[in-house]
């Protein structure tokens, strides 16, 4: 892979990366948004809609679905916006002073939006549905127009001993008629995406708590540990547990040697049925981003670089 092919830096400090039919949307620290197209060209300016990160995205139907926090004031929202929104929002110093008033201010360009009166811990979707999970408030489910379907109460969780962070969220998937819950225990509930009802609770095997990010691909699913373990199951055994340097920061299944590339703790780390490849790097890469024969590697600074890894499997085929 030629380096002169590379994608143009972001011009903020990256944070969350959104791969949809159109392209990719990147978000900022300070709640930048930085629409991309396929070939990870800028399709917009960079801008801010709402003065603080942006917590979860899920992208359905051409709308992007998201929840914006600052912990600092104390305030959460959440939204829906056009694919390819660009707007410009308030300054942060005109959300604090409107504290304690009557005036709400909302991320501009939003076709709806609505305040939080709870962390959003975690958030999924698929097509006219999305499911999310507020702190010790309950679990929610609305349709891409905010009309609510359901609301449940907080997960209560099979653990024998009581430790609050055990039960915390980290992560929720959609699939087709259900909808699962992981804790950062380890132990994982799958729901009804039609009543919101639990239908099983189970405890993880094999995997080491606690969970930091539990990142899913149709039946592979792929736990990270705080400690940096990493747990790769297909339809819940394992398939591969490796130690890394440190916490991952994010991974993404490429379609095109069945694996995962992770962007590990100044890391990168690429792992199929019977090879894992690592590689140190000097800035911490967030965000891997598979191409034909290769990758694209996002660090924390913005810039890019092409993966060495290009294609893992040529002895498997």
């Amino acid at each position: 892979i030629m380096d002169e092919g590379l994608p143009p830096a972001i011009p903020f400090l990256p944070d969350l990366i959104v791969q949809h039919e159109g392209g990719t949307l990147i978000t900022g620290m300070d709640g930048e948004v930085l629409w991309l197209d396929q070939a990870m060209m800028p399709k917009t300016e960079v801008s801010i809609p709402h003065p603080m990160r942006i917590r979860q995205a899920v992208i359905s139907e051409g709308q992007l679905l998201a929840t914006w926090l600052d912990r600092e004031l104390l305030l959460a929202c959440m939204g829906a916006m056009p694919v390819g929104t660009a707007e410009n929002g308030k300054q942060r110093s005109e959300l604090r002073t409107s504290i304690g008033t009557r005036t709400s201010h909302y991320p501009a360009g939003t076709t709806w939006a609505h305040a939080l009166d709870a962390e959003p811990m975690a958030m999924g979707g698929r097509g006219d549905v999305l499911v999310f999970d507020l702190y010790r408030r309950g679990i929610y489910s609305i349709g891409t127009n905010a009309q609510e379907h359901w609301r449940m109460p907080p997960a209560e969780w099979g653990y024998p001993k009581k430790r609050p962070r055990n039960e915390e969220t980290i992560a929720l998937h959609v699939h087709n008629e259900t909808y699962t819950l992981t804790s950062r225990g380890g132990r994982i509930q799958r729901r009804s995406l039609d009543t919101g009802h639990l239908i099983e609770e189970h405890l993880i095997d094999g995997v080491e708590a606690p969970i930091e990010h539990h990142f899913n691909h149709e039946g592979e699913d792929l736990m990270c540990s705080s400690t940096g373990t990493v747990s790769w199951l297909q339809n819940g055994e394992m398939v591969q547990q490796v130690q890394l340097s440190g916490p991952v920061q994010g991974a993404v299944w490429d379609v095109e040697f069945n694996g995962w590339r992770i962007a590990g703790w100044r890391e990168e780390v690429v792992i199929s049925p019977h090879h894992v490849d690592r590689r140190a790097t000097r800035e911490l890469p967030i965000h891997i981003h598979p191409v034909s024969g290769g990758a694209f590697v996002l660090f924390n600074d913005g810039t890019w670089a092409s993966s060495p890894f290009e294609n893992v499997v040529q002895d498997e085929n």
